[in-house]
């Protein structure tokens, strides 16, 4: 089939009321769909992680900073909808159920940052006031989690001998972050999907037309 500048006006002056009636229906559920939709707002926050300083095991004149425990290791037991409690689960989404711990793990996006010494953790979550509560109480269950491996390490290191120059505990690298607006839906990104489907509504009901006219 030759399409040409000629082809498509010509289509488009036949079909042009089922093209811009196509688009005003999509544009309106697509309206619909905006105004409707649970507005997604986004908290973030970084701990980093405890730490102890050490007489290198390969050069006794020299200090190397050794992490206590792994981040990766941390990160994969908070993917555990399991690891929270009854408690924290309803105090953030109001209810314990299966559903929700997978939403709260969903909701969550977690990453290694300056040399995986750092966690950050991204929260997505409904209503600006609910990611921003559920964010403290994230950070503080980290931070609880993370400072009590600190104690068991500086217990442990003193059980040992284990010489230790120095020691950090974890802590917040910055302040809690919330998104200036909703992140979720994304107008302009409904938009240009609602022209797009409303396109090829267009094509396809024109070519249904005209087949059953054959």
């Amino acid at each position: 089939m030759k399409i040409s500048y000629h082809s498509v006006t010509s289509w488009l002056g036949r079909n042009w009321k089922v093209l811009v009636a196509s688009e005003l229906l999509c544009l309106a559920l697509a309206g619909i769909y905006v105004g409707f939709a649970p507005r997604i707002y986004e908290a973030n926050f970084s701990v980093r992680l405890p730490k102890m300083q050490m007489v290198s095991p390969l050069d006794s004149g020299k200090l190397e900073w050794k992490l206590m425990l792994s981040g990766l290791e941390f990160m994969r037991g908070m993917q555990n909808p399991l690891t929270f409690s009854n408690a924290f689960i309803q105090e953030c989404l109001g209810e314990d159920s299966n559903a929700n711990r997978r939403k709260f793990i969903n909701s969550m996006q977690i990453g290694l940052l300056n040399h995986a010494d750092v966690i950050h953790f991204s929260l997505r979550i409904e209503g600006r006031e609910n990611v921003i509560r559920c964010a403290n109480l994230l950070q503080a269950r980290v931070l609880e989690d993370l400072n009590g491996v600190y104690e068991a390490q500086t217990q442990k290191n003193k059980e040992n001998a284990n010489t230790v120059i120095a020691s950090e505990k974890a802590s917040p690298t910055d302040s809690l972050r919330i998104s200036d607006s909703y992140i979720q839906p994304q107008v302009s990104k409904v938009i240009y999907a609602a022209l797009i489907i409303g396109i090829f509504i267009a094509i396809f009901a024109i070519s249904l037309k005209a087949k059953y006219r054959a």
